[in-house]
């Protein structure tokens, strides 16, 4: 499986954990999306690196919304900001890489103008990561 793929999932995984009315487990989420138990270790990774470091990865992202809330961003938005700014300060991934991901996944998943609001943000998430 590719790690575009690999992401893919993630998002899909991290939206089910954050839709259901009840709690449940990253691993009962990941039955939703994929037919086997999660055996693509990427993904897992993403999925239970941002599970993990929620509060630390919403500090970092908050400051560059300038007059938006986390809680008004839709909920898949807020997802893909989440997953790539984890891989931006948690992973080895290059930042451009995890950027156009995170487009590509805004113009899969979001509407036509999320894209250049997540490329926004995560542009100044990676300015202030080298400062």
């Amino acid at each position: 499986m590719s790690r575009t793929e690999s992401r893919q999932h993630a998002v899909q995984i991290l939206f089910q954990l954050e839709t259901k009315e009840h709690d449940i487990t990253i691993e009962e989420a990941t039955n939703f999306i994929v037919e086997a138990p999660l055996k693509d270790a990427f993904c897992e990774t993403i999925v239970r690196g941002v599970k993990e470091n929620e509060a630390a990865i919403d500090e970092k992202i908050m400051p560059q919304l300038k007059q938006w809330t986390l809680d008004r961003i839709n909920k898949i938005d807020r997802i893909i900001l989440r997953m790539s700014t984890y891989e931006l300060l948690y992973t080895d991934a290059p930042d451009k890489v995890v950027v156009n991901e995170a487009v590509n996944l805004a113009k899969i998943f979001s509407d036509d103008e999320s894209y250049k609001f997540i490329n926004g943000v995560l542009s100044e998430i990676i300015k202030n990561k080298a400062s």
